[in-house]
């Protein structure tokens, strides 16, 4: 099983500094474009990976625990606990 790939193209570093906006937006396109100076590969221009985009909030789903969570956002946290106020005696 062979894969073709298309090859790059190269070009000379002058050119490349004229040209690098074109240059870039065909790297960006996909096209791997190889700086040559004195007929010799330098390096190339290719495009980057897009950066991961972090999920907003709500987004993911949390199947089961989301009920979990849902009973600790209705927990009253600030309502005295009879049996700890028992136990270090601030309750009488």
């Amino acid at each position: 099983m062979s894969t073709a790939t298309t090859p790059a193209t190269s070009v000379p570093l002058y050119d490349a500094k004229t040209h690098l906006s074109e240059l870039g937006e065909r790297a960006a396109a996909g096209e791997e474009i190889i700086v040559t100076k004195h007929g010799k590969p330098r390096f190339k221009l290719v495009a980057v990976d897009p950066p991961k985009r972090r999920p907003l909030p709500g987004s993911i789903d949390l199947g089961a625990a989301k009920e979990q969570w849902t009973a600790l956002a209705e927990y009253d946290w600030f309502a005295p606990d009879e049996e700890i106020e028992r136990l270090f005696g601030t309750r009488e």
